[in-house]
Formats: C-alpha cells, structure tokens, sequence
C-alpha cells in the first residue's frame, strides 16, 4: 500500500498536472487551436505517473489509464452544461474551469482509492526483490574434497573455532565457511539470525530458550555449537530481547 510520503508526492502531481491542464486549455482556446489530444495525453501521462509512484502492478496501470479516461470525457462533457449559465455558452473560461475540475477530482480520487480500496495484491513490493537479492538462501562449503550446497533454512548457527569459521545445520553437520563473521551476518536475514557475540550467530529457529545468572543471557541452541561461548555480548542484550519478541 501506499505511505504518507508516496501520498503527499501524489497529491502535489495532481495538482501540477491540474495547473498544466488549465495553462495547455487556456493556450490552446486563446490561439484558437483545438485542446483535445493534449488534454487527453496529459490525463494518461498523470494516471500513469500516480500508478507508477504507488507501484501499481503494469496490468492495473492500463485499467487505470482506460477508467480515468473515459471519466474525464464524460465529466468533461457535463461540467460545460452547468457553467455555460454562469459564464455563458462558448466562453474560453467554462473549459479552464471544467478540464481543471475534471483532473483535479478524478486524481484526487485515484490517489484515495489507492490508498484506501486497493488490495496489496495489485502493487509491486520491490522490498521482496531487494530482499531475494540482498540475503543469501545457499551456502557452498568444502567437506574434503567435495563441494557441498547447504540452503540457509538448515542452518542453525554459524560460529568461530580455531580460527575457522563454520557453519551448522539443524541435523548436527559442521562445515567450514571461507568468509569472515562479519561478511556471513551481512549475507544474513537479521529477521531470522542475530549475531550473539563476535564468535557467534544463531538461528532464531535454533533457540530453545535463554538463561539469565548474574544479569547475562546465555543462549541454549539446539544443536550445540561444540565448546563456543553462547553468552550474549552486554551490549546488545536489549536488542537482542527486541528480536526475540519482534521473531
């Protein structure tokens, strides 16, 4: 859906196509020269700017061009009746003031509608792009001399020993990892493992519980990272809470 930043930029597109809207009518009526197709293009280009900044999937952007489209001929066409008594028949300011009308609702209304109405299912989440892209699923380690594929979802932890570092999956397996514990936390989804200490990282699914003595945490994972201290560093006890409830 929509956040207030997306909303506050389509707001001020509407009103800036509105104001164009008005300027091209204007124009064109004072030159004499027929509007029409210009107005028409504007109105595709605004519905399809909104679309694009809410992130409206490409087939519900078409749906949206076609509806405000045909929208904004039939207001177009009926605002001219009511204001021709006002301002009389043919006057250049009855076609300011409808086509200005007619955008200024018409987006207003789109925009509401897709911050209120719309199912998610119709908007990209570029978030699950950037996520897929950004945290690995698949680790390959070295057992002897075979190449062994490991997906994230079996590991339970991964932890330093010896100066090596390895990973190891929920069935007990250990395998080395050729890269440093910072590298492996940033490939990580922070969603799912926490960096305990510097010697260790954990599984959210790999914790079965904490124990508290003397005011710190020590970890109780399952299966057990050989004789690797478990005990979480002070100062990130608190986030470590947070991301065991937010889990």
């Amino acid at each position: 859906m929509m956040d207030k930043l997306r909303i506050k930029e389509s707001v001020w597109m509407v009103v800036v196509f509105t104001v164009l809207h008005a300027l091209i009518c204007i124009a064109c009526r004072s030159m004499d020269v027929e509007d029409t197709h210009a107005l028409t293009l504007l109105t595709l280009a605004m519905v399809f700017i909104l679309c694009s900044l809410c992130g409206l999937k490409i087939y519900f952007t078409l749906v949206a061009l076609v509806l405000v489209n045909v929208l904004a001929y039939l207001i177009g066409n009926a605002l001219p009746a009511l204001l021709d008594p006002l301002f009389g028949e043919g006057n250049m300011w009855v076609h300011v003031i409808s086509t200005s009308v007619t955008t200024l609702v018409l987006g207003v209304a789109l925009v509401v509608s897709l911050r209120r109405f719309a199912p998610s299912t119709i908007f990209n989440n570029p978030q699950e792009g950037k996520k897929a892209e950004r945290y690995r699923v698949r680790w390959v380690v070295r057992l002897g001399n075979r190449i062994v594929p490991v997906m994230t979802d079996q590991i339970a932890c991964f932890f330093s020993e010896d100066k090596s570092n390895y990973l190891m999956t929920f069935d007990g397996e250990r395998y080395i990892v050729d890269a440093t514990m910072d590298a492996i936390l940033e490939a990580l989804d922070p969603a799912r493992f926490f960096r305990i200490n510097r010697s260790c990282i954990s599984a959210l699914k790999a914790i079965e519980s904490a124990m508290v003595d003397a005011g710190r945490y020590t970890v109780e994972i399952k299966p057990k990272p050989g004789e690797v201290s478990t005990v979480v560093t002070r100062s990130r006890e608190s986030e470590f809470l947070r991301w065991l409830e937010k889990g």
